[in-house]
């Protein structure tokens, strides 16, 4: 009997859940041990999370995923980094990752619930092929900086970067650039207000100033400002969701 004709056998004979859980049986161990290689000491990510693609998947240390977030990787046949979550960073429940190139949340990050990162979507440049067929994009890198606090059910579309020490508010869709320590709100997000580094406070985004702007620390010095004086933060892995529990 031919491989071609054992195939066809197979196809029938076999239902197909049988078939997917012997699949999924198959790629279990190199599952686990792409999970245990990629997520440093320390962080969380409950086994109700969906994660498509362990082997470009990083998770820093000390670092929290919430229950049923979905990091889905869509080229899985790259064998790069394509979702990186930084050190002492905590992303909310049902949270979810659509990278191109990448996906990366900087360390010190604060991802609310609901929370949709979109760096690619379905190709639909052919409307008479079925769009669930055509494949997704693969070329653009969503970076969100150091210490970015992503308010609740926040949408952030395509190639675009949020600056180091940012604030984005609840329910905004952020689809271009935000530039360091700003307050950004709304859909489109508009940035409405800076942080002042000189006076120390965070003032409209018309009243930013030149002087102001050349005071801000680059991304590098503010993360090694941080790490300086945070090197160990306590991120709330009771906040995951259910899989932690209930609190009296």
């Amino acid at each position: 009997m031919s491989n071609q004709t054992l195939k066809a056998f197979a196809k029938k004979a076999v239902p197909k859940i049988l078939l997917r859980n012997l699949r999924a049986a198959i790629d279990y161990p190199q599952r686990q041990l792409a999970r245990r290689r990629n997520m440093a000491k320390g962080s969380y990510v409950p086994t109700n999370a969906h994660v498509l693609g362990w082997r470009s998947v990083r998770v820093g240390r000390n670092s929290v995923i919430g229950d049923g977030a979905i990091l889905n990787v869509n080229h899985r046949n790259r064998p790069i980094v394509q979702i990186s979550i930084g050190h002492s960073t905590f992303v909310g429940a049902r949270s979810f990752f659509s990278p191109a190139e990448l996906i990366e949340i900087g360390d010190y990050g604060l991802v609310g619930i609901d929370c949709k990162f979109l760096g690619s979507g379905h190709i639909f440049s052919d409307p008479f092929k079925p769009y669930i067929s055509t494949g997704t994009g693969s070329e653009g890198r969503m970076i969100i900086g150091t210490n970015c606090w992503i308010g609740v059910g926040v949408t952030i579309l395509g190639s675009v970067t949020v600056g180091h020490g940012s604030v984005i508010g609840a329910g905004s869709f952020v689809r271009s650039d935000i530039p360091p320590f700003s307050i950004a709100i709304g859909n489109p997000a508009r940035v409405l207000r800076r942080y002042d580094p000189i006076g120390q406070d965070w003032v409209a985004a018309a009243d930013f100033t030149d002087a102001m702007a050349a005071a801000l620390p680059d991304a590098a010095s503010y993360l090694a400002t941080l790490e300086r004086a945070y090197p160990n933060i306590s991120v709330p892995v009771r906040a995951a969701g259910k899989s932690q529990g209930d609190l009296a």
